[in-house]
């Protein structure tokens, strides 16, 4: 062992040395390159990553366009990176992220993340909380010269809540895969320490103790002046320890011997003598040890404080000395039988490590929540190889368990399948909270039923997918390839990933909601265009910018002719369905650099950027003959009166007002010019 030791430290500071780059050298992977690229794509805001020193690992995608034009102006850039390093370096301190606003007023976050004791920082830089912020960003680089920043769509404001979810969300996401880096990397130095440790053992994981039972009595039988050596090993089924393997100097058959589990001499060796011995068997009045042998020697192989071998030595007296060296020989053998099972369950953990981390590879990505129900558990059972099997999710309102995705079931059970909480096997998980492992439904206590015949095992396991407590779902698999029952080692593996699989899960709902609720704060719930306080603002920004500018803004006022007359007839619905196809109309015939409104009722508005009165002639005179040539719930009937048109009302930036308001009273004085002169026509105020 003395030759080891120095390997093993040697080693030790090798691995230590290599840990303190491996936060950077894991930022820059491809892997964790493209997991930084799809957060910044799905969350709208530009990541990078920073060491201790502030120097950067990382920045993927392309910085916000706000960034960029701070960043072209050589003043503001030294601005931002004084600002945002100081941000950066104070969050280290901190014992919780950091969500500001940078002196360019673009709301940012920052936090700190560590692995294997190297510490980094993620920054997050995003857009603006709201318009008089979008104002002053504006208002500092037309200061420096910068060229102003054109608008083409809508922009997404972000106030400090949405950021801190945000934050929060990336936190989490780059937390969970550093930890599990650092389980593999940990298992990877036990594996390597254990190797070097276990000297002759680390050549083949596949030895059993025996080999090294006879390898420790060879080693014995040629030091010590030993005649007769016997190892002892448990045979749990007769409950005795039984001669296992044995020498004699002489070459002979070394004696068998067989002790009852429990044998005074077990007895005493499982309660942690070091030895026990008979000096004169039959005088002790051990008469059922055989053979002529009448001295005896028993010292104990424990591991894991388990009685696992007896050494036996026979017709030798030995000395102090002696007794030291074999109870020596005795724990090393336990040290490394101890060790050989450490190092196979550790191979086995990092072999379940690396199937878990195989099988959550790419799902992290996939948008489309039936798809990622899908595919959760097409990957489950694959590293169950599991045949069948179902993911229910839960309907909080309902208290039951949904169908969301299935393997091998039948197509009616599939259509059927509901299940309340707390009933069957899947509710009682759900409502447990617990996993259920069954090696054999008919003979289960919890269950005794009779396997159904469209399993082909009785075998089956059921594990929760939970959230901070709370109970999202049930993955179910059965059937077993090889028709072999599930066991202990599945259950924890399925657990693993199904830990894994529920966040994901939950996350991908959250985000969709937000998307959703987003967006229906700036649209109108009938038509799907954009509502008129969305309207004003995006209004005035436009004809600021026009006015810094210098260039030409028009706006379009529409309003559908007969639309009254249309709701007298056919109802308020079928008049609800024309205006969704009128609004659909607008959408179609516009740029995409325009904007489309609903200004109230029937009235339609669109801003034109950068479009003078004659562009907004012939963009009018589109959207009139698109409108007018749309089919309608019931039809265009001239003979009823019933004509579905619009009239369009133009007004002008500068010449018909300087301000929102001003414009929108012109493009409607225009707009009732050309209701009053005919209808389905064009006015340009004047």
């Amino acid at each position: 062992m003395s030759m080891t030791i120095p390997a093993v430290q040697a080693r030790c500071a090798m691995l230590n040395s290599s840990a303190s780059k491996q936060l950077q050298t894991l930022f820059v992977s491809e892997s964790w390159r493209e997991h930084f690229s799809i957060l910044s794509d799905t969350l709208g805001f530009h990541l990078s990553a920073y060491t201790e020193q502030g120097e950067q690992i990382l920045s993927v995608g392309s910085h916000t366009p706000f960034c960029a034009r701070v960043m072209s102006c050589a003043e503001l850039s030294r601005q931002c990176d004084t600002y945002c390093t100081s941000a950066m370096m104070g969050v280290l301190k901190l014992t919780q992220p950091l969500v500001y606003k940078c002196y360019a007023k673009i709301m940012s976050f920052a936090f700190s993340v560590e692995y294997l004791r190297e510490r980094a920082v993620i920054l997050g830089q995003g857009s603006f909380a709201g318009y008089q912020d979008f104002r002053d960003f504006m208002g500092l680089i037309e200061s420096c010269g910068v060229e102003q920043l054109s608008v083409t769509t809508p922009l997404q404001f972000t106030d400090a809540d949405h950021v801190r979810k945000v934050c929060a969300l990336v936190e989490s996401s780059v937390n969970h895969l550093l930890y599990k880096g650092e389980e593999s990397f940990t298992l990877q130095q036990k594996i390597e320490t254990l190797k070097d440790v276990m000297g002759r053992w680390s050549s083949s994981g596949r030895e059993e103790p025996e080999s090294h039972y006879e390898h420790m009595l060879t080693q014995l039988l040629a030091l010590l002046d030993i005649q007769s050596i016997t190892i002892l090993s448990p045979d749990r089924q007769s409950g005795r320890y039984a001669s296992l393997y044995g020498m004699k100097r002489d070459g002979g058959p070394a004696p068998h011997l067989t002790l009852k589990e429990h044998d005074p001499v077990v007895r005493e060796l499982g309660n942690g003598r070091p030895s026990v011995s008979y000096l004169d068997a039959c005088a002790a009045g051990r008469q059922d040890f055989s053979g002529k042998a009448t001295v005896f020697y028993f010292f104990p192989i424990v591991v894991s404080r388990k009685l696992v071998g007896i050494v036996a030595i026979f017709d030798s007296v030995l000395s102090p000395g002696d007794m030291n060296i074999i109870s020596s020989f005795c724990r090393q053998t336990a040290i490394s039988i101890e060790n050989h099972r450490l190092h196979h369950d550790l191979y086995r953990k990092f072999d379940r490590f690396a199937a878990i981390s195989e099988v959550s590879k790419g799902i992290t990505s996939i948008v489309n929540f039936d798809v990622l129900a899908q595919t959760i558990l097409e990957r489950s059972a694959d590293l169950l190889r599991a045949e069948q099997g179902s993911l229910l999710l839960m309907d909080q309102e309902a208290e039951a368990l949904l169908l969301e995705a299935w393997k091998g079931l039948a197509g009616d059970i599939t259509e059927k399948l509901k299940i309340r909480k707390g009933e069957g096997i899947a509710g009682t998980v759900a409502a447990l909270g617990e996993p259920y492992l069954v090696r054999n439904v008919e003979n289960d206590p919890r269950i005794m039923k009779k396997n159904l015949m469209r399993y082909k095992t009785p075998s089956f396991v059921s594990v929760p997918l939970k959230v901070d407590g709370r109970v999202i779902g049930v993955l179910n698999l059965s059937d077993k390839e090889g028709g072999e029952p599930f066991n202990d080692e599945d259950l924890e593996l399925l657990q693993s990933f199904a830990t894994h699989a529920a966040v994901v899960m939950e996350r991908n709902q959250l985000f969709a909601q937000s998307e959703t609720l987003k967006r229906l704060s700036i649209t109108d719930p009938l038509t799907g265009l954009l509502n008129r306080r969305y309207l004003l603002d995006r209004l005035e920004d436009e004809i600021s910018r026009a006015g810094r500018h210098g260039r030409a803004l028009s706006i379009l006022m529409l309003d559908i002719d007969g639309f009254k007359s249309y709701n007298d007839t056919y109802g308020h619905a079928t008049g609800d369905k024309a205006l969704i196809i009128i609004a659909d109309s607008v959408m179609t015939s516009i740029r995409a650099m325009d904007i489309a409104a609903r200004f109230g009722g029937d009235e339609l508005v669109v801003i034109l950027p950068e479009t003078d009165k004659a562009l907004a002639l012939i963009i009018a005179e589109r959207l009139r003959k698109d409108a007018s040539a749309a089919e309608l719930p019931g039809g265009q009937d001239a003979a009823t009166g019933i004509l579905m048109t619009v009239s369009i009302g133009i007004a002008c930036y500068p010449e018909h007002g300087m301000t929102a308001q001003t414009l929108l009273e012109t493009a409607d004085k225009a707009l009732y010019r050309a209701k009053h002169g005919g209808r389905n026509r064009i006015e340009v105020y004047s």
